[in-house]
């Protein structure tokens, strides 16, 4: 499956276009260096930082256009960006702009940049501005003048032209999120809207980052389906209803020989052993009549009286089953008493079964 996803993501590459997605969404593609700004003509951006409206206002003093930008992605999967412009004469405009769903925040907040600057391009006014923005991301994006990412090279170049050909320089600035700063909650307000907007979508383009997600939702979503097809006769279904529920365990419990008994049946126990003729039974010593499985060794047998009693006294005062894996796995200590018990049972089968 590995293999499998790695090719597809090499035709997404090579092709452009990903499998469930509209042909006319496209992969969003860096900027090739041939077409990229000459070095001499980059420009260099630095940004300042204000965490309440007193210093954004300190910073901005000589600044008469002042601009907030934001980009956002709602629960629903709708994304926009928006400007707030505030002009020198009072008045105040809002440039809002719908994105396709593919479209990720980072891209969105680097497009509300790159509106506010093509608007400014376009307008009458020349004094020079500053941009807040709340995407630090975004701000540090900006600061990489080798960035091949194509809104930054638009941005990039939208400052160049107003540098060169208007005379007009603008700063940027990162201010904090909802503390208060009017003109960053209105363009957030913006935003918003404008990712609700029942207009065309702009920007119909997916990051590579997107289509990695998505092949790799599918690939884990073929995994569970064989797993499921396969879980009859195994015995690791038997603890794990999920792939997920795998996943998680692994990153939390190391794995050892002792749990990998456990886990899969296999191991010193006599009813496995019985299986292969090494015992001439696969009854368990501790009453010579209960069959000794994995399950009657956990849960049951009064060898281990003692380890079984540790975890369970843990797992009751935490209010989880004792022998169901994905509840043990919310807390540590349960883990930890589990993990213990089953290196008891292991590590002891073998003098008690004189095998």
């Amino acid at each position: 499956m590995a293999v499998e996803e790695a090719h597809e993501i090499h035709t997404v590459k090579d092709t452009g276009t990903l499998q469930d997605i509209p042909d006319d969404v496209t992969l969003r593609r860096k900027v090739p260096v041939r077409e990229q700004l000459h070095p001499a003509q980059r420009v260099s951006i630095d940004f300042d930082e204000a965490h309440n409206q007193e210093l954004l206002d300190t910073i901005s003093y000589n600044f008469p256009i002042k601009i907030f930008t934001d980009g956002s992605k709602l629960d629903g999967g709708e994304v926009g960006s928006a400007a707030v412009v505030y002009l020198p004469n009072g008045n105040k405009v809002r440039l809002k702009t719908k994105l396709g769903r593919t479209t990720s925040v980072f891209i969105a907040e680097l497009t509300a940049i790159e509106s506010a600057l093509l608007w400014l391009t376009r307008s009458k006014w020349r004094d020079n501005a500053i941009i807040a923005s709340d995407s630090l991301s975004s701000l540090k994006a900006l600061q990489d003048r080798n960035n091949p990412d194509p809104t930054v090279f638009s941005i990039h170049s939208a400052l160049k032209n107003l540098r060169q050909n208007h005379d007009q320089h603008v700063r940027f600035t990162w201010v904090k999120a909802h503390c208060g700063i009017e003109g960053n909650e209105l363009a957030d307000q913006a935003a918003k809207e404008a990712a609700t907007q029942r207009t065309a979508t702009c920007n119909n383009e997916f990051p590579i980052s997107f289509a990695k997600h998505v092949i790799r939702l599918r690939t884990h979503q073929k995994w569970q389906e064989e797993y499921e097809l396969e879980s009859q006769n195994s015995q690791i279904a038997k603890w794990f209803a999920t792939i997920d529920e795998i996943e998680e365990f692994r990153k939390q419990v190391a794995v050892s020989f002792e749990m990998t008994q456990i886990l899969t049946r296999h191991g010193y126990h006599k009813s496995y052993l019985h299986r292969f003729k090494i015992t001439d039974d696969p009854l368990c010593p501790c009453d010579d009549s209960s069959i000794q499985d994995i399950m009657h060794l956990l849960r049951h047998c009064p060898i281990f009286g003692g380890a079984r009693h540790d975890h369970e006294m843990t797992c009751n005062n935490l209010k989880i089953n004792p022998y169901k894996i994905n509840e043990l796995l919310t807390k540590s200590e349960p883990t930890t008493t589990f993990t213990q018990l089953i290196k008891t049972i292991v590590n002891r089968l073998k003098n008690i079964n004189k095998t």
